[in-house]
């Protein structure tokens, strides 16, 4: 009777295969690699049987005697490593192409990044893209080349030799193993001669600024214009042309500024809490805020106002209110989710906002539910200070509608926690900035 794959395996892992039956076992393996592939998964669960059982037991074992059977086993070993290797290949590398290292993360200075690669120092990289949300970070190319990079910064690393930049501030240092290094930007593609160069492309993508501090590199811009420049020459690039930067210094220029008005709070400001322990869980440097899922007793809210007396609303044409989050030491970072969300509302413009700086009850502190949502932001819990920018229409329109002179503001988390306090400035605080309110105008 021809008996199947598995009973050939079995038997011969058994130690009871004759020498046709080994012969067979060859022959099947030599034309069907699912085949190999089985044996190869029986003679690795075999071996570590052989360890185990000479680890625990210290059996040695006796050597087969038969010439025959060892050259058979000896074939079917090396063929098992031949499978081996295929099997491995497959599963490195599925689409027939190793991907290979260009790089490595030569340093990072409080870097933040979300990337696909490793990205912490000393890791080596590959081609694909890197977001450098904060912080300084240095890559170097296999090439040669390095490139010093500051957050916020967007790439797509293509070779070593090659790189898409869509935006951030770089600083390329491309010696002579690396002339041809190239940085391919919206506005065109930036070829390297040997050369110190630097390389600033903003987010809105109105135009980039390349300095050349030493040797060569060559602009080929989408027009078909192709610009040499050399070492103390600065350009600007958009998408239509290449010129003469006016500032030639590494400082840039002064922009001119908007009209602005920057308020505080002048101290009107503090925080509530509900079992009203205010003495004993409260700070005046810091505004607090809580939202327990545990005790609901020991929640907190901040409340703090501006002025605006003297101000013509109506020339108001933005408005950014300005939080500083800072850590306040109370409770464990480790008991909040990844994310905590936090609401903004606007007081009513009556009474409820003619709030006592010192003493308030939490009974008869203003309410969430009376108060007008006017923006949100997220918090993470790894990032124990943040600053944070509210600039929504809402906020606009609400300060548009004041006729007290005066507008108060409510901090609110909503998303339940365990013993954490969040923290914002207060104008007290030693460090960080209190809350503020800039005001653009009409020119």
């Amino acid at each position: 009777m021809k008996l199947t794959d598995e009973e050939l395996l079995n038997s011969y892992f058994l130690g009871q295969s004759s020498d046709e039956e080994i012969a067979e076992l060859e022959k099947r393996m030599l034309a069907d690699s699912g085949l190999r592939k089985l044996y190869l998964d029986e003679a690795i669960f075999e071996t570590h049987l052989n360890r185990i059982a000479l680890r625990e037991e210290k059996v040695v074992t006796e050597p087969q005697t038969a010439t025959k059977t060892k050259r058979s086993q000896l074939a079917l070993f090396y063929m098992g490593v031949a499978a081996a290797i295929v099997v491995l290949f497959a599963i490195i590398n599925p689409l027939g192409s190793a991907t290979e290292n260009v790089g490595e993360i030569l340093s990072s200075e409080l870097a933040g990044w979300q990337s696909d690669q490793p990205t912490i120092e000393g890791a080596e990289f590959g081609p694909g893209t890197f977001i450098l949300q904060k912080g300084i970070a240095t890559l170097g190319f296999d090439s040669g080349a390095e490139m010093v990079l500051e957050g916020p910064a967007h790439l797509e690393v293509i070779s070593e030799m090659k790189i898409f930049f869509h935006y951030g501030n770089a600083s390329f240092h491309v010696p002579e193993s690396a002339v041809g290094f190239q940085v391919d930007t919206s506005y065109g593609n930036i070829v390297d001669h040997g050369t110190r160069f630097s390389l600033s492309l903003s987010q809105n993508h109105k135009d980039a600024r390349l300095a050349v501090g030493e040797g060569e590199v060559a602009i080929h811009h989408p027009n078909g214009l192709v610009k040499h420049l050399y070492t103390d020459e600065t350009v600007r690039i958009n998408k239509k042309k290449v010129y003469r930067d006016e500032d030639q210094t590494a400082e840039g220029g002064v922009a001119a500024r908007e009209p602005l008005i920057t308020l505080g709070t002048k101290g009107k400001e503090t925080s509530v809490i509900q079992n009203n322990e205010r003495k004993q869980r409260l700070s005046a440097d810091l505004l607090m805020v809580k939202n327990s899922s545990i005790d609901q007793t020991v929640n907190r809210r901040a409340l703090f106002a501006f002025d605006l007396s003297g101000i013509d609303l109506n020339q108001i044409t933005n408005a950014r209110l300005i939080l500083n989050a800072v850590p306040t030491g109370l409770g464990m970072v480790t008991d909040m989710p990844k994310v905590s969300e936090f609401t903004v509302l606007g007081l009513p413009d009556d009474e409820r906002e003619q709030w006592p700086n010192t003493g308030l009850m939490w009974e008869n502190a203003p309410k969430v539910e009376d108060s007008k949502r006017l923006g949100s932001f997220p918090l993470l819990r790894a990032k124990k200070r943040e600053v944070v920018t509210i600039d929504s229409s809402e906020l606009l329109a609400f300060l548009k509608k004041d006729k007290s002179g005066e507008v108060s503001f409510m901090i609110d988390c909503e998303t339940p926690g365990a013993s954490l306090v969040h923290g914002f400035a207060s104008s007290k605080h030693r460090e960080a900035a209190g809350p503020s309110l800039e005001l653009v105008l009409k020119q």
